[in-house]
């Protein structure tokens, strides 16, 4: 799990165009800032010269060491940090790390349980047919019921959220980047972002806080660095917090093979009011 305790980012004018950079520290705000700091200058070196050949973009991407620092150019492709840049607002332990994300909502990131974002759930193979006569959520449940009778060992529970299904899987040998992980997100047919954003991280990751978006409130502020973020973020967080202290993230569905027994499993369900009836998710 890559979620440092420091980190600065800022958004810089080099050679008349605009890169954002980061810096990240397991040791101190000032080593983030002077990592960040080279990587202004590796972008003022590249950007001297109009013309790079392959060769020389892959070296300079090197260079950048995009597990530490990600950068983006206006109008182009963003490149995700590996890391996670965001602050941290509570460690449970070391395989449970809470944080604020970019809107402004809290996230579990962990490798104690797998969470599988699922936005929908097609007809695929020779049972389509069949599928075809159920909905998306009827399918995915059947799939999740096959896969755990299947493999016994395996736990399984099905949210819905506000559009679309959380899966919390645990069973031997599931971790992240491992063979059985693949297995079953391309199964279930996971979202390719988080997908891609679970194996770069190096975690699984569960928004537990709703979104902002439907409520009144301005943007989450564009934090800094590590250092001001709770400052900069504090009323903010309060107006949201009476905002949305009435709505659910995810509402239990069904539950599949051996009982499941985690600490975390129960934060989790008391956080997004999974338990609870007649909650509005957002």
């Amino acid at each position: 799990m890559k979620i440092p305790p420091y980190w600065a980012k800022e958004t810089r004018v080099v050679q008349q165009r605009k890169v954002r950079v980061y810096g990240t520290s397991s040791e101190s705000i000032a080593q983030a800032r002077a990592l960040m700091e080279q990587r202004v200058q590796l972008w003022q070196e590249y950007l001297a010269t109009d013309y790079h050949s392959e060769q020389e973009q892959a070296r300079f991407q090197e260079s950048l060491a995009l597990q530490s620092v990600s950068v983006s150019e206006t109008g182009d492709a963003v490149k995700y940090s590996a890391s996670i840049l965001e602050p941290i607002e509570s460690t449970l332990n070391a395989d449970n790390i809470i944080t604020r994300n970019r809107y402004g909502a809290l996230v579990l990131n962990t490798t104690s349980l797998c969470f599988v974002d699922v936005d929908t759930f097609e007809n695929k193979g020779f049972l389509g047919k069949f599928f075809s006569l159920k909905s998306p959520e009827q399918r995915l449940l059947h799939a999740v019921k096959q896969l755990t009778a299947k493999q016994k060992e395996m736990s399984a529970r099905v949210y819905r959220t506000a559009r679309g299904w959380r899966v919390i899987l645990q069973a031997p040998g599931l971790t992240i980047n491992s063979t059985l992980m693949s297995e079953l997100f391309n199964y279930l047919q996971a979202d390719e972002l988080y997908t891609r954003l679970c194996l770069q991280q190096q975690c699984w990751r569960a928004r537990i806080s709703p979104k902002p978006f439907e409520q009144d409130l301005p943007p989450f502020p564009q934090l800094t660095d590590s250092e001001n973020a709770r400052a900069q973020m504090a009323d903010w967080v309060q107006a949201y917090n009476r905002s949305t202290s009435h709505y659910g993230v995810c509402r239990l569905v069904a539950c599949y093979g051996p009982e499941m027994h985690d600490p975390i499993l129960d934060m989790h369900d008391q956080a997004t009011k999974a338990l609870q009836h007649g909650v509005t998710l957002a």
